[in-house]
């Protein structure tokens, strides 16, 4: 059950309407506006969310992505311990 965003042409206000499946949607014309009841009403284009970044990740796929980084973060490399120890040693 499709919901289509509408604006009527007669008053100006914008309105929803809930059709049954898109085909009656297709078929049925334009909805009457609910404020002055013109039939004269136009299909706008709705507003969505976008989870993420545009083309990114979602959240959940981000805190994945992060908890890796972190688990690799918490490594110590081999030249840092080198380092280390040769600053222990020169002490």
């Amino acid at each position: 059950m499709p919901i289509y965003d509408y604006s009527c042409e007669n008053c100006g206000r914008p309105f929803s309407h809930l059709w049954r499946s898109i085909a009656q949607a297709e078929a049925g014309g334009s909805p009457t506006c609910p404020n002055c009841g013109s039939v004269s009403t136009v299909r706008v284009v709705s507003q969505v969310t976008v989870l993420g970044e545009p083309g990114g990740l979602t959240p959940s796929e981000k805190a994945q992505e992060n908890a890796q980084i972190a688990k690799q973060a918490s490594y110590t490399s081999r030249e840092q311990i080198e380092k280390l120890r040769s600053a222990k040693d020169s002490n």
